[in-house]
């Protein structure tokens, strides 16, 4: 199986996503550094996922953490 490093916030080279990186701690930021574009096109459309609609941000995040337990994800 193939791994993609995670870069630490320093070998990011977009500064705006280097900084979302520092704040956040998310190791997302890291392994989608990769391709800078496709992350900022993917933050455009997630975030108004996570934070945005009806439901409360807290009950959304409920559901991730049960669906993360469901299929066993520890990360």
């Amino acid at each position: 199986m193939a791994h993609i490093r995670v870069l630490p916030p320093e070998a990011i080279a977009d500064p705006e996503l280097a900084e979302m990186a520092r704040a956040t701690g998310d190791e997302m930021f890291g392994i989608y550094a990769h391709s800078p574009g496709a992350l900022k096109r993917f933050l455009a459309f997630y975030r108004p996922l996570k934070y945005g609609g009806r439901l409360p941000f807290a009950l959304k995040e409920l559901v991730r953490l049960r669906i993360a337990a469901h299929n066993e994800c520890h990360r």
